[in-house]
């Protein structure tokens, strides 16, 4: 198939540090390897993807929103998008396919949302969801969706040789990610926690300098300033290999959670809540803790993982969490992910709409 995978204008892909484009990638560049013609519209810095050609697009600085760099992009590639097979639209707004299909009459188009945003494109159509959870959340809102899980790269993310005695949380610096809670428990237990993010988008940037003061004057707890160049990645894997747990209390629906998905497929358990698609990532007591108040996480942090730690000295060699999340992690590859998307092309270009 001769495929136009279009990624967003506010981050290049595979991004440097933090995004959804390092998805986008992995399915481009996967597809590409399964013997796929890959277009990739991408913003300047991005990779060509396997057996595919590079179309650079017009970016954002800041991740800002700015409809009109999709209705260039519309207007500069319409007659080479209009030639794909398929035209897959993992961009922001989803104008670009929008005027594919109401303007060209182009029907073989797919659309990826980027969150819980249910009104693009206008109107929606041939969606796909990245989990159950954002699956029937969309459908509460009136959209009919597939549903594909999104993925990681789990042949980088894998685990180490050794864990230290630390738990981490890592995310963008924002409450909705749950590092209150995270910075209450570390500070009334006492227990060794590194805080992993950067300063590097202005929302970042306006909570983060909050958080690291704060994390400043709790001495059980460490700041790691992820950088913000190729290195990126790297010191992510080796602070998710290294850490007993990973700590993702989150205070809103969280639609997928690559972090989550990282963090097990690096054999590192997972703490969190039930919000959002948690549930389907971690299995309570078998690859992770689901938790409900903070005595749950308290359990979690001080009684449950010291006792699997306890009962299975070589953490990855025989049955216990750590092997667990590596082996749950493995269901949300970026080889599983573009095989579906394969299935799901050839039925678009069938004539299959919903």
């Amino acid at each position: 198939m001769k495929i136009g995978l279009i990624s967003t204008y506010s981050n290049q892909t595979p991004p440097l540090t933090y995004g959804g484009e390092i998805y986008y990638w992995g399915l481009a560049d996967t597809l590409g390897k399964m013997g796929h013609e890959v277009h990739l519209f991408a913003t300047g810095g991005s990779q060509c993807p396997t057996n595919g050609e590079l179309h650079y697009i017009k970016s954002t600085s800041g991740g800002g929103i700015n409809y009109a760099l999709e209705d260039w992009l519309f207007n500069e590639y319409r007659d080479l998008l209009m030639s794909m097979d398929i035209v897959h639209d993992c961009s922001l707004d989803h104008i670009t396919a929008e005027k594919l299909k109401n303007l060209c009459s182009k029907k073989e188009i797919v659309n990826t949302l980027n969150g819980r945003t249910y009104r693009m494109p206008r109107p929606p159509f041939n969606v796909v969801t990245g989990s159950k959870f954002w699956q029937e959340d969309a459908w509460k809102y009136g959209l009919k969706s597939e549903m594909i899980y999104w993925g990681i790269d789990t042949n980088f993310y894998v685990p180490g040789e050794n864990r230290e005695d630390y738990y981490l949380w890592l995310a963008r610096f924002h409450p909705d990610k749950g590092i209150d809670t995270v910075l209450d428990l570390a500070e009334y237990l006492g227990f060794p926690l590194k805080v992993a993010g950067s300063l590097l988008f202005k929302d970042h940037a306006n909570y983060g300098r909050k958080y690291i003061s704060r994390i400043n004057n709790i001495p059980n707890v460490e700041y790691i300033d992820l950088p913000t160049d190729s290195t990126h990645h790297i010191k992510k894997r080796e602070l998710y290999q290294k850490a007993k747990a990973f700590l993702y209390p989150v205070n809103y629906e969280e639609c997928f959670g690559l972090v989550v998905v990282e963090a097990l497929a690096c054999g590192c358990p997972v703490i969190t809540n039930d919000r959002g698609a948690m549930p389907e990532l971690v299995e309570h007591k078998r690859n992770g803790f689901v938790c409900k108040t903070k005595h749950d996480y308290t359990s979690a942090i001080l009684d449950w993982i010291p006792s699997y730690e306890i009962n299975n000295k070589h953490y990855y060699s025989g049955f216990d969490l750590w092997k667990n999340a590596r082996e749950k992690a493995l269901e949300f590859s970026w080889e599983r992910a573009a095989v579906e998307y394969e299935q799901l092309y050839k039925k678009v270009i069938e004539g299959y709409t919903w």
